[in-house]
C-alpha cells in the first residue's frame, strides 16, 4: 500500500506538474510560441526554474503536455456527453455542441496548443504535429456519418469530404469567438449543428431519429 507521506508527495507532484502547464498556457496565450521560454513560464508560476525541470526534461516534452493534455479533457468531455444520446443523428449534433462549446470554455488553452501545434518542429524542422493530427477527430465524424447512412438516417453522401467539411467548421469556432467577444457560445454551436443536421439528413428521415 501507497504511504500517505507517498500519496501527499504525488498530489503535491501533479499540482506542481499542473501549474506549470497552467503558466505555460498562460505565457503562450500572450507572448506566444517564441515568447514561451522556460524561464517566463516559471517566473509566471513562481517556482524555481530547475523545479520545471524536475515535471519535465526538457521544454518540448513541456509544450507536448499543454496539447496532449488539452486533447485528453477534450476526449473525457465528448465520451460523457455522447454516452447520453442514442442514434447517428443525434450523436452527430451532440458532438458538433460538444466541441464547439469546450472550445468556447477553454479559449486561452486553445490559443495556446494552437501555438504549438503550429510552431514545435523536431530536431530535423518538421512539425511535430503534422497535418495527420486532426485525423483521428476526422475519422471518428466519418465513423459516425457512415452509422447513419447504414442506418438509413443520413443520405448517402461521399463520407470523408464531409467529415472534413464538419471538423473544419468546429476547428474554426475559437477564432469566431475571439474576433466576436459577443457571439453567444450555444446558439453558434446550434446554428453549425443545424446546417450540418440538414446537409446529412435524409429528407424523408423521422424527426425522432
Amino acid at each position: 500500500m501507497r504511504s500517505d507521506d507517498a500519496a501527499g508527495r504525488t498530489f503535491i507532484e501533479a499540482a506542481r506538474r499542473r501549474q506549470f502547464i497552467d503558466s505555460a498556457i498562460e505565457t503562450l496565450d500572450e507572448l506566444g510560441f517564441s515568447g514561451a521560454s522556460t524561464a517566463e513560464v516559471a517566473r509566471r508560476a513562481s517556482i524555481a526554474k530547475s523545479a520545471l525541470f524536475y515535471h519535465f526534461k526538457n521544454k518540448d516534452e513541456l509544450l507536448h503536455a499543454v496539447v496532449n493534455d488539452l486533447y485528453a479533457l477534450a476526449a473525457q468531455e465528448i465520451v460523457k456527453e455522447m454516452a447520453t444520446v442514442d442514434g447517428p443523428r443525434q450523436r452527430l449534433i451532440r458532438y458538433i455542441r460538444t466541441c464547439i462549446l469546450f472550445a468556447s470554455a477553454h479559449p486561452r488553452w486553445i490559443r495556446a496548443a494552437t501555438e504549438v501545434i503550429q510552431n514545435l518542429r523536431d530536431p530535423d524542422g518538421a512539425l511535430v504535429f503534422g497535418a495527420t493530427t486532426n485525423q483521428p477527430n476526422i475519422d471518428a465524424i466519418e465513423q459516425m456519418l457512415r452509422e447513419g447512412q447504414r442506418d438509413g438516417v443520413f443520405r448517402d453522401f461521399a463520407t470523408m469530404p464531409m467529415a472534413v467539411s464538419i471538423r473544419a467548421a468546429i476547428d474554426a469556432a475559437p477564432a469566431c469567438f475571439a474576433h466576436n467577444p459577443g457571439l453567444d457560445p450555444g446558439a453558434y454551436a446550434d446554428e453549425v449543428a443545424a446546417l450540418f443536421d440538414m446537409a446529412t439528413r435524409r429528407t424523408d428521415a423521422k424527426e425522432t431519429t
